[in-house]
């Protein structure tokens, strides 16, 4: 029987990224059997990546290459399997909302779900299918390939993230490497047939090496190194047992740690900033500098409408990373420590029965937080700039129990793509371009 398809595949190139979690990852399956949302998990229970929600986060980030994903008219030549993770532990982690005014919980806003914790590994599993009259709407050959390199380029750089949260340091993917096969399907080419006809993406022979070429998101990259002056309390009741000592009793709460490394997430650097700058702001332009924090920082919103309570939400235009501290070798002070508290009684100036506690915070160390904003945007920028000098002269702490001295940091060093820059910055100045840039960005 005659082949009378018009328009035969000619090539397929199939593609395999290894690569590994480097921050917890919140994959939501919209149910709530364990916590309030839980990890999406296969029929064996194990967590995974459906294939539209990577083609989904790639796509979003090559908004102007829409051959390669399809549309309406038209089918996507890049095929983008389920992917499933390797050596997966699924963690539980709390959130809540804080009153930006004074710090403290929000009435039932307290909230807790799973991620899939960092350091699993995974492969993206991509077949790009080119067929023999792919063309664009002048004329020309559609660069598929070029595209396929550019996908690359994106994992490898560090930019993709998946699942929610991923402007706050959640889901961040690590490149390791990425191999490919190439099929051309072209007529009387029957070895090639026959190759394609026997491939198995678990077969370790045939694979070579893919080419990439560099991504850029737009994105400026500030990078900041700071000292931590004296300990941090980021409240973590959850993994107490963990890297206990052999006679250590396990505390009440400890500071929170990733894999056993202490760590401040994405979260907690995006509401310091959000709160402490609007402090700095408001009382000198109130309403302006609140309605600007808004649109920069991203908000949800309720009404109350006739069909009951509404939310509208605005898009974070800062992407916050996750940072772990570290420490020299010599240096012995630098750690865990378990202290004991009690509340006092003010009338008798006691201790009040049954308050007693034990917490278990971390001391000194550095860490570095990566931040990126939309490149050009002078506004965003003197905005975090001012936002790192208020932290490193205690306007401004990270984390609870501020008023026993802990969150406070010095010796900030900031870099905007590399270059080092000063901290500070005229309120007035920056009011001036809030005002002339925030429609645009």
């Amino acid at each position: 029987m005659a082949n009378n398809n018009p328009n035969p595949v000619i090539e397929r190139i199939v593609l395999k990224i290894d690569c590994y979690l480097k921050t917890p990852a919140l994959i939501g399956s919209g149910l709530g059997e364990y916590t309030d949302s839980d990890v999406l998990r296969d029929a064996d229970g194990e967590p995974f990546l459906p294939g539209s929600t990577v083609a989904g986060v790639m796509r979003s980030l090559f908004p102007e290459d829409v051959t390669l994903f399809g549309g309406q008219d038209s089918i996507s030549p890049l095929w983008v399997m389920d992917t499933k993770f390797e050596g997966a532990n699924i963690i539980e982690l709390d959130g809540v909302a804080i009153d930006r005014e004074n710090k403290v919980a929000i009435d039932s806003k307290k909230y807790d779900f799973e991620a899939v914790d960092a350091g699993a590994t995974f492969t993206i599993r991509l077949m790009l299918v080119i067929r023999e009259e792919d063309k664009c709407i002048n004329g020309q050959s559609k660069n598929y390939k070029s595209l396929l390199k550019k996908l690359i380029g994106l994992v490898q750089s560090g930019r993709m993230a998946v699942g929610a949260k991923t402007k706050r340091g959640f889901g961040c993917v690590a490149y390791i490497c990425a191999k490919q096969q190439v099929f051309k399907l072209t007529k009387g080419n029957i070895a090639a047939l026959d190759a394609w006809v026997k491939f198995d993406w678990d077969s370790p022979n045939g694979w070579e090496e893919a080419e990439r070429e560099d991504y850029n998101d737009g994105y400026s990259v500030m990078s900041a190194e700071l000292k931590l002056d004296g300990s941090i309390m980021i409240r973590d009741t959850r993994h107490i047992y963990d890297n206990l000592g052999e006679e250590e009793k396990a505390p009440d709460y400890k500071h929170i740690t990733v894999n056993g490394e202490p760590v401040i997430l994405g979260t907690s650097w995006a509401g310091a900033f959000r709160s402490g700058l609007q402090k700095l702001l408001e009382p000198k332009f109130p309403g302006k500098a609140c309605t600007y924090l808004d649109k920069v920082f991203g908000c949800v919103k309720e009404a109350d409408s006739d069909e009951g309570i509404t939310a509208s939400a605005t898009v974070s235009q800062i992407v916050f990373g996750a940072s772990f501290f570290k420490k020299a070798e010599d240096e012995k002070t630098v750690g865990f420590r378990s202290i004991a508290r009690v509340k006092i009684d003010r009338f008798t100036g006691g201790a009040s029965d049954g308050a007693l506690f034990v917490e278990k915070p971390w001391y000194g160390g550095e860490t570095e937080v990566e931040i990126r904003f939309p490149k050009g945007c002078l506004a965003i920028e003197q905005l975090l700039l001012l936002g790192f000098d208020a932290i490193n002269k205690g306007l401004i702490q990270i984390g609870g129990e501020a008023s026993i001295g802990r969150g406070f940091f010095k010796d900030v060093c900031v870099r905007v793509d590399g270059v080092k820059t000063e901290t500070g910055g005229d309120k007035t100045k920056l009011l001036k371009r809030l005002e002339e840039e925030g429609d645009a960005v």
